[in-house]
């Protein structure tokens, strides 16, 4: 009964974040199975995710400031942005559902809220119930920032010409040092809660008018703007 209780704490606030995002998308709002998918493919992406971090775990807990930087940014950061960015390309990316640069940053964001959604669980596994809001509110969102911006360059990847992988490898990058930023952050315990607040603030200030952005090169608003139905 507990384990259903904890389930169910950590997947319907992710799940509520997936739909609030969707709503962003003014013009073609991606069908839920394919959400369903992506979102499937983010929880399972803890998988390797887990394995990878494993053999560093006391040196997160224990080592010098400077080794777990580096694991922050190496390892965690560029380890679980470039698994979610895997788990988006297999379940999304090539899919026909994928028409619009906005829909790199929907997507990403899912997978990123897949992948929380089962971090969470662990974590109240581990801790207990009382740390669920907060693990749903702060750090669900924290995973779907980081991966939502470099979710943008994954969509300007889909649709370039030109340059398409190092769109999408830029976007990594800017994810996997964001995750790397906030994790050095939480570890070191070198900002307060509130300055990790603003941190997350700011990015989310970032998040919408990368939506904004995205939404403006829609096909589908140049059709609605020049009178098309088709």
């Amino acid at each position: 009964m507990r384990l259903i209780v904890l389930g169910i704490v950590s997947l319907v606030p992710a799940l509520v974040w997936v739909w609030l995002f969707r709503e962003q998308d003014l013009y073609e709002k991606e069908p839920p199975g394919a959400l369903a998918v992506t979102f499937l493919a983010g929880m399972l992406a803890v998988i390797p995710a887990i394995l990878l971090e494993e053999p560093f775990r006391m040196v997160m807990e224990t080592g010098s400031p400077v080794s777990r930087m580096v694991i922050a940014f190496l390892v965690v950061g560029l380890g679980e942005e470039a698994l979610k960015l895997l788990a988006v390309y297999l379940a999304a990316y090539r899919q026909t559902e994928f028409t619009e640069v906005i829909d790199g940053m929907i997507y990403s964001i899912t997978a990123a809220l897949g992948f929380a959604a089962v971090e969470n669980m662990l974590y109240t596994l581990a801790f207990g119930i009382q740390i669920a809001p907060a693990r749903a509110l702060i750090s669900s969102l924290a995973h779907g920032a980081f991966s939502g911006l470099g979710g943008y360059h994954l969509g300007l990847a889909r649709f370039a010409t030109e340059g398409a992988a190092w769109k999408a490898i830029s976007g990594l990058i800017l994810a996997a040092f964001l995750h790397g930023v906030y994790n050095t952050l939480i570890m070191l315990r070198i900002a307060s809660p509130l300055s990790v607040t603003l941190f997350l603030g700011g990015l989310y200030l970032l998040i919408f008018k990368r939506l904004r952005q995205a939404a403006a090169l829609s096909p589908f608003r140049h059709r609605l703007k020049n009178g098309e139905n088709g």
